[in-house]
């Protein structure tokens, strides 16, 4: 069994790309960061939403699996691309992507468990922290991103396929 063959259609390129941009926006945009803290949902859903685009685009039945590659394919495509996003962003603007959103975490934190306020400043502290980034960490960040990313996309893909199959199965 080839590559080519665990997804079988033309197209599927597209799909992953739009799935990759997808979570690229949902993992710089400020305060859409935060759709991430709940259980990668912005991941899941851009797995989601290209299994979607691709099965409707063209057409065709994917079986779960074949969901899940191409889900799969979509989250290291776009860890890939997030970091390097990311790591643009900071070294052009000093900007960097998703610091509103875990500040809101941390005052969300520090208001529900006074006690741990510390714990959560540190953190703070931490994360804001100046940080030089070598091209060696740069391609790691990339790598492990984007095996994080890919089963969290290829379970999207896999839910939107049981979504399509559950319309298909009521007519409409």
């Amino acid at each position: 069994m080839g590559v080519n063959t665990i997804v079988p259609y033309p197209g599927k390129g597209v799909a992953v790309l739009l799935g990759a941009l997808l979570i690229v926006l949902s993992t710089t945009l400020p305060y859409l960061t935060l759709v991430n803290a709940f259980l990668f949902s912005g991941i899941i859903f851009s797995g989601g939403a290209a299994a979607w685009f691709y099965i409707i685009r063209h057409q065709v039945r994917l079986t779960y699996g074949q969901a899940f590659v191409l889900g799969a394919m979509c989250g290291l495509a776009g860890g890939v691309l997030s970091v390097g996003v990311e790591y643009f962003l900071l070294k052009v603007f000093g900007y960097r992507p998703g610091l509103e959103s875990l500040r809101l975490l941390v005052e969300w934190g520090t208001r529900m468990a006074p006690e741990e306020a510390p714990t959560f400043r540190q953190l703070m502290d931490m994360v804001t922290a100046p940080v030089e980034i070598t091209v060696t960490d740069l391609v790691v960040s990339m790598l492990l991103t984007g095996a994080i990313y890919a089963p969290f996309a290829g379970v999207g893909a896999r839910i939107a396929v049981l979504i399509l199959k559950w319309q298909a199965r009521r007519g409409g």
